[in-house]
Parts: C-alpha cells; sequence; structure tokens
C-alpha cells in the first residue's frame, strides 16, 4: 500500500495533493523513459526511418489495449496507426501488431485517473519529441508525427483540465491508494513493453 505523506513545519505528518503524490510515485521510471533509446533518438533528431516505424509499432500496440482497458474513445491509437500508414505500414496489418499484455485493471474512476496521468503527462513533451522529426519527416511536413504532436496547442490546456480532475480526488483519501498504484502499475506495463521496442516487426 503506497502512502503519500509530508513534513509540515511542525514535523507533524499530512496526506499531500494527488498530483505531488503521483509525481513522487513514478519519478523514477518517467526519468528512465527520458533515456529511452527509441525517445532519446527522437529527441535529437538521430533516429531514422526503419527505427522510426519500429517505435510507432511498439507504441500502437501499447495505446490499442490501453484505451480499451480504459474505455475511452481511440484518439491516440487513431494517431499511431495514421503514422504507420504515412510511415509505409500497411494499415491492414494492424490487426496483427503485437499488443500490451500486462495492462492493469482500470475498474474504477480512481484507477483511470492514475493510468491517465501516466498518458496525459507524457502529452506535455511529445510536442518536442515532435519537432525532433524535422530531419527525418521534413520542417513543414505534419504527416508522420500526429501521436507526438498531439493535442498541438491544445496540450496545455487538457493537461490543466486533468489537473482539475485530480484535484477533486484530494479529500478522498480512500481512492488515493488505488489511484497512485494504477499510475505505478501503467508506468511499469509501459516501461516493460518498449524495454524491446527495435525488435517489433
Amino acid at each position: 500500500m503506497i502512502q503519500a505523506v509530508r513534513a509540515t513545519d511542525d514535523d507533524c505528518l499530512a496526506p499531500i495533493a494527488c498530483r505531488e503524490a503521483l509525481r513522487l510515485a513514478t519519478q523514477e521510471p518517467h526519468a528512465r523513459l527520458h533515456r529511452h533509446t527509441g525517445f532519446a533518438a527522437v529527441a535529437d533528431g538521430t533516429i531514422d526511418m526503419p527505427a522510426y516505424r519500429m517505435m510507432l509499432v511498439r507504441l500502437y500496440g501499447f495505446y490499442r489495449p490501453f484505451e480499451r482497458a480504459l474505455a475511452a474513445a481511440p484518439m491516440r491509437t487513431q494517431w499511431l496507426a495514421a503514422d504507420l500508414v504515412w510511415c509505409g505500414v500497411d494499415v491492414s496489418a494492424h490487426a496483427r501488431i503485437p499488443e500490451c499484455r500486462t495492462m492493469p485493471p482500470l475498474p474504477s474512476r480512481a484507477t483511470q485517473l492514475g493510468a491517465r496521468y501516466v498518458v496525459e503527462g507524457s502529452a506535455l513533451g511529445g510536442r518536442q519529441l515532435a519537432r525532433g522529426l524535422d530531419r527525418l519527416l521534413g520542417r513543414d511536413c505534419a504527416d508522420g508525427r500526429r501521436f507526438f504532436a498531439g493535442r498541438g496547442a491544445d496540450t496545455g490546456h487538457a493537461w490543466a483540465n486533468f489537473t482539475a480532475e485530480l484535484a477533486a480526488h484530494d479529500a478522498e483519501s480512500a481512492a488515493r491508494t488505488n489511484l497512485v498504484a494504477a499510475a505505478v502499475a501503467t508506468f511499469a506495463a509501459f516501461e516493460t513493453w518498449l524495454a524491446d521496442w527495435s525488435d517489433a516487426a
């Protein structure tokens, strides 16, 4: 069980906000993913097309079951499908792309919020990664990077809306443990799934 606490000025312990609890619980896997070889190659503009296709395939294999588990509209799955088609992957092959089988169950709003924290937070850095694809795709080409570009200029607004949802759970201490545990489990599934990304077919 994860108990998120902080010390106050008089050395008493008090529950901390959900957003801070999530940040503290996931900061290590978050840092490791920043150093992931595929994301690093996208960020510094050194990824080539075969490697980029493999990265997209691996991401598609995660987000497709993730959005199903969340019972959400397949927005990111559709962005990835469009990028795959643009990069030369036959759309009929999408059904055969391997999927992550270790997605945590998300039976409640609290667990869904915890899982969403992982993907909504990653979208903040996605726009920078999208710019890293200029060398590969062309500076003025929007195609092929739809997933990383995400909501574009609306990304910050979407994050603000999400953190407002988190704030509503700050008073619900019973749900907080499940919320944080779902975020940790989602990060773990994502990190494990991406570990052998360069072997994606």
